[in-house]
């Protein structure tokens, strides 16, 4: 992985929001930093996508009763990392939030309450649920994303293992922990454990890195990314079994014919779709093998955001337009009638059928067409997409067993109160 860090575009950065926002004059230029920094993040697919991932910076400002603070500056949640900007920071009270460390595990109402009551600077925005997680770790700057080459190494039978065996004591390794009071204290008890570690994988999670300053931060994480990929590298490899060839020419003229198709089984001609048909993807998903990729998803943005599976459509597309249509509905009103159902079951009623609906269709010979409200949301759907297949390619080829999170966790994950604030803002 690359390392995109210019000090000319981070000044350029500090020069263009000087002086538009709330920030003491002392120490705006690192809060201008860690914001270039946070971009940066987001700048890599490999690294965070979309809304995925968070950081911080803890500096000391002056409040609006010229009281001095020490205060965290915290990405709002459901703000995409590429399109951060400097007034996408939450600030609130570092000494407030002692609260909730002191009081441990507690609901997202009230979470939500304390985050709202300790703020420094009024906004509309929510701070990302792991911003306790950020004031407990006690470095300056403290940046969470989600390396997909870590996750190819983590989300496995074994995979603790083997991140202790790639990092050694650099870095510390922990079991997947709900996200807010429980994910605070699960990286900061292995940080207390492991003085002299740099930052913490999550397993079925990402990671976290600490430093006191931006660019140190950022530079770990690259740096931890390339110590991931050269280790994959090292593992045997056995590639998935060939399956069916499928011509970019064939693939393109399937999805013509099942575009329409499929927008009128979705019940809305008005929504996106976007094609998604690279040589590895079609490869992965006409392999004998191609059953790695029917299984719930990765890490815990994946079913927030993209629902738990895709729809596979094994149907013939020569038939008649009625006909095909005709089964493209039936297998979009079954997934549908399941997803409810299943809904149902944990206690989540009448939801609307866009939220029911497949995020992605697969059909071996077109490609996976996936689906938003807007082009935006569906080519996000997309990266998603592509990101879980190559995850899980790596794992089976790699000779691993993947392991998915509980459905605890996952139902968690799209259904509890502050996740589902999150997934309408995206």
């Amino acid at each position: 992985m690359r390392n995109l860090w210019s000090d000319a575009d981070e000044q350029a950065c500090v020069s263009r929001y000087a002086g538009k926002y709330h920030h003491n004059p002392d120490t705006e230029k690192e809060i201008l930093g860690q914001a270039y920094a946070t971009a940066l993040l987001g700048a890599d697919n490999g690294l965070t996508m979309h809304g995925g991932g968070n950081t911080s910076i803890k500096v000391d400002m002056v409040d609006g009763f010229g009281k001095r603070r020490r205060a965290l500056y915290v990405k709002a949640t459901g703000t995409p990392l590429k399109l951060f900007e400097p007034e996408h920071f939450v600030v609130m009270s570092l000494e407030g939030l002692g609260e909730l460390k002191s009081r441990g595990g507690i609901d997202d109402a009230d979470m939500a309450r304390v985050f709202e009551r300790h703020r420094l600077v009024q906004t509309d925005r929510l701070p990302s649920i792991e911003s306790l997680m950020h004031a407990s770790v006690p470095a300056r700057i403290v940046d969470h994303s989600h390396p997909e080459a870590l996750l190819k190494i983590a989300n496995r039978a074994g995979g603790g293992a083997l991140l202790a065996e790639c990092f050694g004591d650099d870095l510390a390794v922990i079991p997947y922990a709900r996200m807010g009071c429980d994910f605070a204290s699960a990286v900061f008890g292995a940080a207390e454990r492991n003085p002299i570690c740099r930052g913490v994988v999550i397993v079925h999670h990402g990671l976290v890195v600490w430093g006191d300053g931006a660019r140190e931060v950022y530079d770990l994480t690259i740096d931890i990314v390339n110590r991931a990929e050269k280790f994959l590298s090292s593992m045997a490899s056995e590639p998935i079994k060939r399956g069916a060839e499928v011509s970019a020419a064939e693939s393109e003229g399937n999805y013509r014919k099942a575009a329409p198709l499929i927008k009128e089984a979705l019940g809305d001609n008005e929504i996106s779709l976007i094609l998604l048909n690279t040589p590895d993807v079609m490869e992965l998903i006409n392999s004998p093998d191609a059953g790695i990729v029917r299984n719930p998803p990765l890490t815990p943005d994946y079913p927030m955001l993209r629902r738990i599976l895709p729809l596979w459509l094994d149907i013939d597309l020569s038939g008649g337009a009625g006909e095909v249509s005709s089964r493209v509905k039936a297998a979009v009103d079954k997934y549908v009638k399941e997803y409810g159902e299943y809904l149902e079951k944990r206690g989540v009623l009448n939801q609307p059928v866009i939220d029911l609906l497949p995020r992605a269709i697969v059909h071996p010979r077109t490609g996976v067409v996936c689906f938003g409200t807007d082009e935006a949301s569906a080519r996000a759907a997309a990266d998603f997409t592509r990101q879980a297949f190559s995850i899980r390619r790596t794992i089976f080829e790699t000779g691993g067993v993947y392991q998915s999170l509980s459905e605890e966790y996952l139902f968690d994950m799209q259904y509890r109160g502050y996740q589902r604030a999150k997934r309408d803002s995206c």
